[in-house]
């Protein structure tokens, strides 16, 4: 299926597959641009859109979430950046027993479709911002 994508379609999903932090549609039209300069915002979304019904990427987030996009559309986790809003995969499996599940969708009244872990936190560029700014505030405060 990949095979019939056109040249946009194939850079999108490029983006994609390079990022380990899940891209907004903007930050994916960002940085397509980079690559082809004559690409619209519209046809971003229209190829991130086309690529999430056709299984080839997952579309993250729910409710009141931007939408994030993708490209590993196996079933595994995520850690959220509680700072910058960074979803990035989490590289190790973390197992929940199938009765935990159950007895989970049973007390919401939910249908399970699938299911995904959350961690949240600091990432480690927001951290390392957050050091800095402390650091800085200690110099200027000793001096």
């Amino acid at each position: 299926m990949e095979d019939m994508l056109n040249a946009n379609a194939r850079a999108v999903l490029a983006v994609l597959r390079a990022s380990e932090t899940h891209p907004t549609a903007q930050e994916v039209y960002d940085e397509v641009r980079l690559a082809r300069p004559h690409i619209g915002l519209a046809t971003v979304y229209r190829i991130l859109r086309q690529l999430a019904e056709q299984g080839i990427i997952k579309v993250r987030g729910y409710g009141s979430e931007s939408a994030r996009y993708d490209a590993r559309t196996h079933r595994h986790d995520h850690a959220c950046c509680t700072e910058c809003g960074a979803l990035i995969d989490v590289p190790v499996e973390m197992v929940l027993p199938t009765g935990m599940l159950e007895a989970a969708a049973q007390a919401t009244g939910l249908e399970i479709d699938s299911h995904e872990l959350r961690i949240y936190g600091r990432c480690k560029g927001c951290q390392a911002r957050n050091k800095e700014h402390e650091h800085r505030k200690e110099y200027r405060e000793k001096y």
